[in-house]
């Protein structure tokens, strides 16, 4: 198990982390019957996958059958089996959806003791699918009739990677007990009865018409492993036409209640404050729904200041499930304030607007990007687990940065769970599915500061994205559906993941929708002092295999013999001729309020990072070792890239040369690979600084360790600094680097990959930004404990302050 922070537990307090320990021993019961139909299972349950549960009439059901993903689970969120329990009960009635027999490995009902004492709740509300550490005991009825017990703790021989493994047998778990009675298949709906006391240990009980058809016992069954999390469970076994199983008339006693667990009718919280392009001062806020029924128009009102101003919000029906707050003007805040929501009239969610720091104050920005929850053998526990990322989460809490960044990969589309592409439908809902986890780990900090967010390629399901300025993507002859350019999405399902994330910026100020219909959300707007331009640095970017065809790319690596990846692709799009208009007037504009530029996207425009000579794509980086401290790999050599905006090289040269007009920082992320370089283009050094922050946590632990030293470094800094060209044949100079490197910490997949944040703390003053990258192990009191090489300073014009 990994181990937390000193200072981990003093902000669990401090902060009123939503990780709580209440006991308070309670019941509960739901029926659904007052709910009205939609996909959301209500504040208190949590459904794996959204797609894959509705509310029908009355009832909780299953809507998938598919073996693939089996084990399907809901899991109670506000209550569970706790130390005070002394007289446990759960039952539910259930039956399956439509007609045709149970088939080999089908199983339904309850499971229980998920989790562990030190195990996030919000992890535990994950088991699913496969069987792991921390997995609990499913009590069901199997496709033979039986009642039996087994244990979902125990790892199958399966490994997993990217997602947890699929077509699980549920026969094959270890059995603890089973019914010698068999179920009459005509004996639907049963009513299922767990019951435990300390005196007679756990009965497991199936009724039909209140007659007993089957029950089982186990009078030495210890509390322990009755302590956790609850869930229903539905594996139907069954063909992509058949359906699950439907429960209703839940019913528990003797569980510990946790009511500040409830999520919903508001998950999450996203706004930005500041001027615009046009001077004028401006609130934008997106709040966050559950996936509602196509009936439900949510009225939420937003509720601030002394006396109260109470503004209505607008409810998006663009499959977003947000409501949307735009106010101009705003005040400009001199202190922060406390802001409220309410849905149809209750008090539903709380936050706070942050005071805007005024002329001659420091801002500390906090930048985060790809957030992978889970990475190899499954365990549902923090050795598995990253999720919920409450380390990281409150080491940025400590920094307590004034805004935020998020520069894409909020989600990953194949995270825990596949992407299911089975329809329009299905693939918006998995998108909700994946994009709620990120407002249960970092929801806390984007509620009481404003937070910049973009999308990058796994936020709209692609491994690589080459926009090309918003076509559908077709496949060409030869080539994938991903490498012939364009989105694999239609228009509808990226408008709504774009308005999750982005719809809280200022207004776009290129054409509001490209291509097939996709919106844009390039924008300006000041705050504290900085002047942001935010830009799409994938919706207008051509395809390597379309624009350099000699170079026979496949996912962005040249495969051709012969083709030297410095060959330059003229007239090859980048940011495209809207963003760089917009970027040279920005950049010539002085604004009275800022002092300095900074621009934000999505990728640094270099290829940063190397792989041994050998290799001639990306595949081998997964399964690279990481190197003890100190070591360097033989014969390492740039890589060309193209995902990385190092291609295509002329359109790079004209975005490197239009922020050095601007004298603009760039703050990107994507590469999973802290670093910091000073851009060239005509000559080296002659451009601005580019900080890419470190992945929060990630599966590519990409490295920058070119065999021949950098050139022009300072003799005591490391090789893998000085002036470099990268695969494509820009110039570079490399500043710090935070390289993966096993220092023996635990679990080694994920802290061995480098993880972390970065930090930008803008002084105007010293007219100075200071760029920090902090390991998510850190104690952030501690500026040693940074990666080797940081802090580097820059200076107001985007350049380093010691050249």
């Amino acid at each position: 198990m990994r181990s937390l922070p000193w200072w981990f537990g003093l902000f669990l307090v401090a902060c009123g982390s939503s990780v709580s320990q209440t006991e308070s021993t309670a019941s509960f019961q739901d029926s659904w019957s007052g709910s009205p139909n939609r996909p959301w299972p209500g504040a208190r349950w949590h459904a794996n996958r959204i797609q894959d549960w509705q509310i029908q009439d009355g009832r909780l059901e299953c809507l998938t059958g598919q073996n693939g993903p089996a084990g399907r689970t809901a899991h109670l969120l506000t209550h569970g089996f706790g130390r005070n329990t002394w007289d446990a009960k759960l039952s539910v009635s259930f039956e399956p959806l439509n007609l045709g027999p149970l088939r080999e490995g089908a199983c339904a009902g309850f499971l229980f003791g998920m989790g562990a004492p030190e195990t996030d709740w919000r992890a535990t509300a994950l088991v699913q699918q496969v069987p792991a550490a921390g997995g609990g005991i499913l009590a069901c009825v199997e496709a033979s009739g039986h009642l039996s017990l087994r244990s979902f703790s125990e790892p199958l021989d399966k490994g997993g990677y990217w997602t947890v493994p699929s077509n699980v047998d549920f026969r094959n778990l270890p059995l603890l007990a089973q019914s010698e009675q068999t179920i009459s298949p005509n004996s639907w709906p049963l009513r299922l009865q767990l019951r435990w006391t300390q005196e007679n240990g756990l009965k497991l009980t199936a009724t039909c018409r209140e007659e007993t058809v089957a029950s089982l016992s186990l009078p030495q069954f210890p509390r322990k492993k009755l302590l956790g999390g609850i869930s229903l469970f539905s594996a139907r076994g069954a063909e992509k036409s058949q359906l699950g199983f439907g429960f209703h008339d839940f019913t528990l006693s003797g569980g510990q209640a946790h009511p500040e667990r409830k999520t919903g009718p508001i998950l999450g919280i996203l706004y930005t404050t500041g001027r615009n392009g046009l001077g004028h001062t401006f609130l934008n806020m997106t709040v966050q729904h559950p996936v509602l029924g196509d009936q439900e128009r949510p009225e939420v009102t937003l509720v601030f200041g002394n006396p109260p101003q109470r503004h209505a919000g607008n409810f998006s029906a663009d499959g977003s499930f947000t409501t949307r707050f735009r106010l101009d003007p705003f005040p400009t805040l001199t202190e922060s304030m406390p802001f409220h929501l309410e849905w149809e009239g209750k008090l539903v969610s709380e936050g706070i607007f942050r005071r805007e720091p005024q002329k001659g104050e420091k801002v500390v920005l906090g930048m985060l990007s790809c957030v992978k929850n889970q990475v190899g053998p499954v365990q549902w526990n923090g050795d598995g687990l990253w999720f919920p990322h409450a380390d990281l989460e409150m080491g940025v809490a400590a920094i307590d940065p004034d805004i935020l960044y998020f520069a894409g990969d909020q989600i990953y589309e194949g995270d825990i769970t596949g992407a299911d592409r089975r329809s329009e439908r299905t693939t918006l809902l998995d998108y909700h599915s994946k994009w709620q986890r990120f407002y249960w780990a970092f929801g806390d900090l984007t509620r009481v500061r404003p937070a910049i967010m973009v999308p990058d390629d796994h936020d709209v399901f692609h491994g690589n994205l080459w926009g090309a300025g918003g076509i559908l993507a077709r496949r060409v002859p030869g080539l994938t559906v991903q490498d012939s350019g364009g989105y694999k999405l239609a228009a509808n399902l990226v408008n709504a993941i774009h308005g999750t994330q982005v719809s809280h910026l200022p207004t776009t100020v290129v054409s509001p929708e490209v291509g097939q219909g996709i919106t844009t959300y390039s924008t300006e707007f000041s705050w504290g002092g900085l002047d942001f331009a935010v830009l799409s640095d994938r919706m207008w970017k051509d395809s390597p295999s379309v624009a350099q065809p000699g170079g026979k790319f496949r996912n962005g690596w040249p495969q051709a013999e012969g083709f030297h990846p410095h060959t330059r692709p003229e007239g090859a799009s980048l940011l495209g001729a809207q963003q760089e208009n917009f970027l040279a007037g920005w950049g010539k504009m002085k604004k009275p309020s800022a002092w300095m530029k900074v621009v934000l996207s999505q990728s640094p425009f270099a290829a940063l990072h190397t792989l041994p000579a050998s290799a001639k794509s990306d595949r081998v980086v997964p399964n690279m070792a990481s190197l003890k401290p100190g070591e360097y790999p033989p014969d390492d050599k740039p890589v060309a890239d193209a995902d990385s905006n190092g291609w295509p090289q002329p359109a790079r040269d004209r975005a490197v040369d239009l922020l050095a007009q601007a004298g603009a920082l760039h703050l990107a992320g994507d590469q999973h690979l802290g670093s910091v370089a000073w851009y060239g283009q005509e000559k080296f050094r002659d451009g601005t600084v580019v900080f890419t922050g470190p992945a929060m946590a990630n599966t590519f632990p990409r490295r920058w360790f070119p065999a021949t030293p950098g050139a022009n470094r300072r003799p005591e800094d490391p090789p893998y600094t000085g002036d470099f060209l990268d695969g494509f044949g820009n110039k570079i100079t490399m500043l710090a680097v935070a390289n993966p490197a096993d220092h023996g910490r635990q679990p080694a997949l994920l802290q061995n990959r480098a993880p972390g944040f970065g930090v930008v703390r803008f002084d105007p003053s010293s007219q100075t930004a200071t760029l920090e990258a902090w390991p998510r192990w850190a104690d952030p009191s501690d500026p040693s404990q940074q990666f080797p090489g940081w802090p580097i300073v820059v200076g107001a014009d985007g350049r380093p302050k010691i050249q």
